[in-house]
Parts: structure tokens; sequence; C-alpha cells
């Protein structure tokens, strides 16, 4: 049995999607990576004996000039990682902003959705744990503080928001004996 599960990461620019993204699909950290233009997408297929989630991550852009192209990836989202850097106050400021712009576009009663803290290995924060903690207790939703720079939380938080996903459907056929951590793991590209 093959399943397809499409997660959007919405946040500012800078705040580390794309590197996130890298880490997950990768295990790798670049220094260098360039601003995202528009939306990147990758894959990572999740195996365990037959059955197999092909996990397709959207990565947009999160600068203001590409934000008008964004909601058209919000069609047929099953999860959302909403991501802020503890470096910069004003990208979790935004949040409440990535969180309304979602709400115009789809049902976010009919997804999942986790916020991110990443950049946690740098010791200047600008926003504190409680905080973010908070703001997750806000919304019902997940918190995760990650680093994509040393791998911290990376792998949890998106099991977390993949295991949602196929609860959430009732297709929780593929975790029955194993976590999501424990399946195999194969990195696509998707070009």
């Amino acid at each position: 049995m093959t399943d397809r599960v499409k997660i959007l990461m919405l946040g500012d620019g800078a705040v580390g999607k794309s590197s996130l993204l890298n880490r997950y699909v990768d295990e790798k950290f670049s220094e260098n990576i360039q601003a995202t233009l528009g939306v990147e997408y990758r894959q990572k297929i999740l195996t365990q004996g037959e059955n197999q989630v092909i996990v397709q991550v959207w990565d947009t852009a999160g600068q203001e000039r590409f934000r008008v192209i964004t909601p058209i990836f919000y069609r047929n989202a099953q999860g959302v990682s909403l991501v802020y850097s503890v470096v910069d106050k004003n990208s979790f400021q935004q949040v409440q902003t990535w969180i309304d712009n979602l709400k115009e576009q789809i049902d976010c009663e009919q997804i999942s959705i986790v916020l991110v803290a990443n950049k946690c290995d740098i010791s200047q924060r600008e926003v504190t744990t409680l905080e973010g903690q908070q703001l997750a207790q806000k919304y019902q939703i997940k918190y995760f503080e990650c680093s994509a720079r040393t791998g911290t939380q990376v792998k949890e938080m998106y099991t977390e928001l993949v295991q949602q996903i196929l609860l959430r459907r009732g297709q929780n056929q593929i975790i029955q004996n194993k976590k999501l951590g424990e399946i195999e793991e194969q990195p696509q590209k998707c070009c």
C-alpha cells in the first residue's frame, strides 16, 4: 500500500524552512543556502514492509513579495509546519499572520499543524521557550524546538506531523506495530 501526505512549510524568510527540509530529507546542513523563490518541493519515502508513505513537503518562500502566490499551494495540504526563528522576534510575531492567511484558504480543523522554533542551537535568543509553548498552547498545536544545523528534533517534528495526518485520516495501519521513527527511510528528490 502506498499513501501520500502533503505538508506545507510556512513562515517568514530566513527562519530556516529550507534548512529544516534539507536536514529531514538529506540529513545534511549547509550554511550557504539560497532563499526560496516561490515554492520548492521535496519528498521522502517512508517504508515498512509492503507499506509506503510518500511525504511530500512544499517549502514556501517567506518573503513578502511571494506571499501572493503561496496560497495556491495550500490546496490539499494535510499538514503544516509553522516555522519561526528563536533569534528573530518579528518572525515569531508573524506566526499569527501566517495562521490568519492559512485560515482564509483552508479549514484548519481538517489539517494537522505544528509550531516549530528553529535555530534553538543559538544562545542569543529573542524568543523564549515559554513564549513558544504558550503560543502553541493558544492554538492547541504541538510545539518543537529544532535546529536544522544540529538536527535536534527535526526528524521527530516531521514524524509527529506525518503520524497526526495518518491518524486523522484513520489510516494508521502503517504505524500499528512500529512508530514511524523506526521505519526505513528513503530520501527522494523531485528533480
